[in-house]
């Protein structure tokens, strides 16, 4: 059949027409989107992450956690997790901050501003690329059941009038541990150097001292003591949080028995090598901000007994420059810096 000009026209206009509409459909042509544009982005693919500290640790939970949820919910195809140990994990850091690109990524964590800071470290956690803010654990302060006291004003009262007679089990020195109770007795009007802070190399080790009545009180996680709060032989005097945390949401806040500026969260989030462009950083901040929403990532903090402390890229470039300063001073109040 002929087609007349006018006729012709309309028709050829009519086919094109048709066909930008499928290419349009079909997802094909320069002109298609993808709608999972953050799923199918480069960064984040193919990756390594390395948790500065060993296998255990809780950097290292940290790490292995992301590791299935990235690999669970399709947003990574490939992930190593790789430990490197050694001073608190400036180690780790020394050689992290000589990298480039994403492809390595990075757990850091509050423990680790103070260990820069104890350690006199060449560099600072800060001098990476802030990736996003994940997720907390919230100190607590425990005593043994039998113990004389039976909430946190009269063990602080007892601290002021004799420091030293009152021994605290922490962590290592300098740690998240330390620096908390620093801050705690700081806020009461005790001078943290004349407090007894009593360090244990494990969780362990702390328990028997705290069972055998060896030390008055003891500061950690809360993990470290669930078991022994559950089977009523430790009472939790305060919990470093501002509101009641979900694991243990009848133990008494920080901010309840009146110092608020005492709150903290041991945090940990991803860190990428210095120098990343913002385009990249704003990739990666998005995968993870697209995975912390995913019922994967919820059940793993609940499996963990870990806080939802998700912060974006931005966000958390600031707060990490606030916690530089406030532990920098806080460990020169403990004689550490």
């Amino acid at each position: 059949m002929k087609i007349s000009s006018p006729r012709r026209r309309q028709f050829l206009a009519g086919t094109a027409a048709a066909i930008v509409a499928a290419v349009a459909l079909t997802g094909c042509g320069p002109a298609a989107t993808n709608p999972n544009a953050a799923e199918t982005s480069s960064v984040a693919k193919d990756i390594t992450i390395d948790a500065p500290s060993g296998p255990g640790s809780g950097y290292d939970q940290t790490a292995r956690a992301l590791e299935k949820a990235l690999k669970g919910e399709k947003l990574s195809d490939k992930i190593e997790v790789r430990n490197t140990q050694g001073a608190g994990g400036t180690v780790a850091l020394s050689q992290f901050v000589q990298k480039t690109g994403t492809k390595d990524l990075m757990i850091g964590g509050l423990s680790l501003v103070g260990a820069t800071i104890t350690n006199s470290a060449p560099n600072k956690l800060s001098d990476l690329t802030p990736v996003s803010r994940l997720i907390g654990e919230y100190e607590v302060i425990v005593v043994p059941a039998e113990s004389p006291y039976k909430t946190l004003e009269e063990f602080l009262t007892a601290l002021k009038t004799d420091a030293g007679a009152n021994p605290i089990a922490i962590g290592n020195q300098g740690g998240i541990d330390h620096i908390w109770g620093g801050q705690l007795v700081q806020a009461a009007g005790v001078k943290p150097t004349d407090v007894n802070f009593v360090t244990f190399s494990g969780g362990g080790e702390a328990l028997v001292a705290l069972l055998g009545n060896k030390v008055a009180a003891g500061i950690s996680g809360y993990g470290e003591f669930a078991d022994q709060v559950d089977a009523g032989k430790l009472r939790i005097l305060a919990v470093s949080s501002e509101k009641p945390i979900d694991i243990a949401p009848d133990a008494p806040t920080i901010a309840d028995a009146g110092y608020p500026e005492a709150v903290l969260v041991n945090w940990r989030g991803i860190f990428a090598p210095p120098g990343v462009s913002d385009t990249d950083r704003k990739a990666l901040s998005d995968v993870f901000a697209k995975l912390v929403e995913t019922n994967t990532w919820k059940e793993t903090l609940k499996t963990n007994g870990w806080s939802n402390e998700y912060q974006d890229s931005d966000a958390f470039k600031a707060e990490l420059e606030t916690q530089q300063t406030k532990t920098q001073e806080t460990l020169t109040t403990l004689g550490l810096a």
